[in-house]
């Protein structure tokens, strides 16, 4: 990898093992990467507030706090910038999972140098296709606003009342293909079926600006599967991907044309519910909620049944779109706290 092709970017390292960190520095310094390191999983997130950070080497028995918690407090900070993580670890054990949060690759530990080398060239083209999706997902964003701001000035100065409301009817079918456009250029979560986490966010930006400009309600609904790890544990991560998958056809199902689901992270799951209010947004994550109850998970020879805890949040003008997914992460845990399988709101 030649080093004027890599200086612009940015790894952080973090690990619990000094003499570990300080070779990862120099040979990650020889390729012409600029390099950070860090001890714990706190110096991590002071980093990432600090400055940007494109690639993240972590290892997996970091601590304070541990390295798959630390995960998913990253892929928060982060949701919307292009980051890689590649997970260091000496041991098979909690790979699975890191995998299901969001790590892009695993390095085995002793590493050994030309495979390090290799493995962040494959990081740089992976970050680079990253930051790819970021642009055209803003290009798509910024077209379907002119779209509605063109028709909305055809609206103003040449229809009556009459015309007026059967331009609306164009207007919302002019959407919906801009919408399937979207689609187009978006990705899946290959497990599910459901949107990706990257795609998610790319919508909630989308429905979040037209409720504005519309002064029409947007509820959102933030739902966990129950007893997940004991899934995995009694019957392996095969019954759990299984779950999963039966899950996100569940919802394509069960879900209003217009409507949207993605998969928030692990066995997190995020919906979006349009022209709803908190009141209806409480009663269909109700429905959602006995839909999964009655939902049977076929395995091999098994067969089980789940339950999820929902927490649902009316958007606020105003507020930050972190701000509303938290209000409604807050309502699901507080379902969690008091007896899971049940519907919660803020």
């Amino acid at each position: 990898m030649e080093q004027g092709h890599t200086q612009s970017y940015h790894i952080l390292v973090a690990d619990h093992d000094p003499a570990a960190l300080a070779e990862y520095e120099k040979e990650i310094a020889e390729l012409g990467f600029i390099v950070s390191k860090a001890f714990s999983g706190q110096a991590v997130i002071s980093l990432f507030e600090a400055e940007p950070v494109e690639i993240l080497l972590l290892d997996l028995g970091l601590e304070r706090p541990e390295a798959l918690e630390l995960l998913k407090i990253v892929r928060k900070k982060t949701y919307d910038q292009a980051l890689q993580v590649v997970f260091l670890s000496s041991v098979q054990r909690g790979l699975d999972q890191a995998v299901e949060l969001g790590a892009d690759d695993i390095l085995k530990k002793p590493v050994d140098p030309e495979e390090l080398r290799i493995r962040l060239k494959a990081a740089v083209i992976r970050l680079r296709e990253q930051q790819k999706l970021l642009r055209e997902k803003e290009f798509f964003r910024q077209a379907v606003k002119q779209e509605e701001a063109f028709s909305s000035r055809i609206l103003e100065q040449h229809l009556n009342l009459k015309k007026a409301f059967h331009d609306i009817e164009l207007i919302n079918e002019e959407l919906e293909r801009s919408n399937r456009r979207l689609e187009r250029v978006a990705k899946y979560d290959m497990l599910s079926g459901l949107l990706n986490r990257m795609s998610l966010f790319s919508l909630i930006d989308v429905e979040v600006d037209r409720s504005v400009r519309t002064a029409t309600p947007l509820s959102g609904v933030m739902f966990d599967i129950d007893y997940f790890k004991e899934i995995n544990d009694n019957y392996g991560h095969q019954h759990g991907d299984e779950t999963i998958r039966t899950l996100g056809a569940y919802l394509l199902n069960a879900m209003r044309k217009y409507d949207n689901a993605g998969r928030y992270g692990g066995e997190e799951f995020f919906i979006l519910l349009p022209n709803t209010n908190l009141e209806q947004g409480v009663v269909i994550a109700e429905r959602f909620r006995m839909g999964v109850e009655k939902m049977p998970v076929e395995c091999m020879d098994s067969v089980i049944t789940v339950t999820a805890s929902f927490g649902v949040a009316e958007f606020h003008e105003g507020e930050s779109r972190e701000a509303w997914i938290n209000r409604a992460d807050k309502a699901m845990y507080r379902a969690k706290q008091e007896g899971r399988n049940r519907v919660r709101y803020d």
